[in-house]
């Protein structure tokens, strides 16, 4: 794969249908390239396997979100709860990234991986997307079918809208290592991220103006 895309795992733990998720994103395009169950039953016959698989995917340079409400696993990733409020629920946002996608034709799923599309608009649906007074979207969740095959495809669309996670991609925006944040939570963390980016592009731009302003005096 480009060393230009961003390599996304999403694993989800946090309902009783335990999925994990893989995409890869180019900057405009998320393609997810699959969803597949992680075996049910004693913690300890697939703790360790997914363990070592996590840690793998980090080494090769992947971005790994774990949405668990403990650490057990998510110490070996970035933990990350859809559940978690900033505002707004994470999943709210994590739903308006996916269908945000969706509309503009950037959201690629293999026919195969139907059954893991997301779909909105009808009843009947697992998410039925609506607006609030002020216009907003919220959403209508099938709580009982809506499981973490669902809810690992939208931890790859939150990394890829948000955070890209891996020490390669902070490298190549800002040309060198990134010091450890200060703040945990990835949504403010890309925020300031790509603030402090503009900011510096910014002052790089003005002070090439006032040169290019100076030579023609």
């Amino acid at each position: 794969m480009d060393d230009d895309y961003l390599k996304i795992m999403g694993v989800s733990l946090a309902s009783s249908k335990k999925h994990k998720a893989y995409a890869v994103f180019n900057g405009e395009q998320l393609v997810i390239t699959n969803v597949t169950p992680i075996a049910s039953g004693m913690l300890n016959v697939w703790r360790t396997p997914l363990i070592e698989e996590i840690i793998q995917k980090k080494a090769d340079g992947f971005a790994v979100l774990v949405e668990e409400k403990t650490d057990l696993i998510a110490q070996y990733g970035t933990q990350y709860l859809l559940d978690d409020i900033e505002g707004k629920s994470n999943l709210y946002d994590a739903l308006d990234w996916y269908f945000a996608l969706q509309d503009m034709g950037n959201l690629i799923m293999p026919s195969e991986l139907g059954a893991y599309q997301i779909r909105s608009g009808h009843e009947g649906q697992r998410i039925e997307k609506k607006q609030d007074e002020k216009g907003r979207s919220r959403y209508d969740i099938d709580w009982p079918s809506f499981h973490g095959g669902y809810r690992a495809v939208l931890l790859c669309v939150v990394a890829a809208m948000t955070e890209p996670l891996s020490e390669r991609f902070l490298e190549a925006m800002w040309g060198k290592p990134i010091p450890e944040p200060e703040d945990e939570n990835p949504v403010r963390r890309w925020v300031k991220l790509i603030a402090e980016r503009d900011l510096a592009k910014g002052i790089v731009l003005e002070a090439a103006r006032e040169k290019l302003a100076g030579g023609e005096r």
